[in-house]
């Protein structure tokens, strides 16, 4: 049970977490983009908005697309370096909690563009 939690095996977690957070946006955006229709989902939306009170559906998919195709396309990007960097040690000369923490420490600045973005969204159409 012990190499279960193992930080490699933390970092390949990410890494698909990464992976599925990617590829759902992305084609909730390839969705939205093609329907116009807003049905719940809790990545695209800020917390506490539901699709049918949204003032503006068409500035708020124009306002969105882009950043979530970048956040997306981010995520996917990132789950590759997570995943290689667990599986090949690509940091190995660095100390162990660098090699480690550095996944998580790069993912920081992307999540909190996430945030910062998703709240201009909801003041704006909300």
């Amino acid at each position: 049970m012990q190499d279960l939690f193992s930080p490699q095996m933390l970092s390949l977690a990410m890494a698909l977490l990464l992976l599925w957070v990617g590829v759902n946006l992305l084609v909730n955006v390839v969705r939205l983009n093609k329907t116009y229709e807003l049905s719940a989902n809790r990545f695209l939306y800020p917390a506490n908005c539901r699709p049918e009170d949204c003032k503006n559906v068409a500035g708020f998919i124009r306002f969105m697309t882009p950043r979530l195709i970048a956040f997306g396309v981010l995520c996917l990007l990132f789950a590759v370096f997570v995943a290689l960097q667990s599986l090949t040690e690509l940091f190995s000369a660095l100390p162990p909690w660098v090699g480690n923490g550095l996944p998580l420490l790069l993912f920081l600045p992307l999540f909190v563009w996430y945030v910062v973005f998703i709240n201009k969204a909801a003041k704006r159409f909300w």
